[in-house]
């Protein structure tokens, strides 16, 4: 990341502060949308709904431990939550039945994860937000409007190669821009990565 934009976005953060996250963990069920009715399991807390909170802005992203790809951007998600704090949501959604508590566990604690980590057993939320691969990335108001989806930068040219650095950054970009309260410019790129399994 270059380090204009770099410097730009941490002071942009800093400015846009809100005080809560808008997908707070929940026993109960939000019947306000789709996405809000999906049960979710958490080897921390147990079974979890999305529900929605104060305006701001959440990031699903569809992982899996056992893709590389997925491996290569926990760096990134990892400071993107750092960057902008309390503003944004960032979420990991680990799609399929054959993620284990210490599996998910073990992933978190080896990547140093920043953002809580809920298994998407029956893929019910993963067929909703219609995902396709992992690593791939759903920014989502506090209404549960979807403003961005696809890949979270460039850094993949295609399965398997990767370029030295990323030169586009679509999920920082739209961050950036429903902060500001503009139109996303860009509201999806193609994410590159690993199939879905639907098991």
């Amino acid at each position: 990341m270059k380090n204009g934009l770099f410097h730009g976005t941490m002071i942009l953060a800093s400015l846009l502060f809100f005080h809560s996250n808008i997908f707070a963990q929940s026993k109960i069920k939000n019947h306000s949308s789709p996405l809000y009715q999906i049960g979710l399991l958490s080897p921390k807390s147990g079974g979890a709904y999305l529900t929605k909170s104060t305006p701001t802005l959440s990031a699903l992203v569809l992982l899996s431990p056992d893709c590389p790809m997925s491996v290569n951007y926990t760096k990134t998600l990892n400071e993107i939550k750092q960057l902008f704090g309390n503003s944004i949501q960032v979420m990991g959604i680990l799609p399929g039945n054959t993620y284990k508590d210490a599996t998910v566990l073990n992933f978190a604690e080896e990547y140093h994860l920043l953002f809580p980590l809920y298994v998407d057993k029956k893929m019910h939320l993963s067929r909703q937000l219609k995902g396709e691969v992992t690593p791939e990335v759903f920014l989502l108001d506090a209404q549960g409007q979807l403003l961005y989806h696809g890949a979270i930068d460039n850094w993949l040219a295609g399965v398997g190669q990767k370029r030295q650095k990323p030169t586009e950054h679509y999920l920082l970009d739209a961050i950036n821009q429903s902060l500001l309260g503009q139109a996303v410019s860009v509201s999806y790129v193609k994410a590159q990565g690993c199939i879905l399994n639907d098991y």
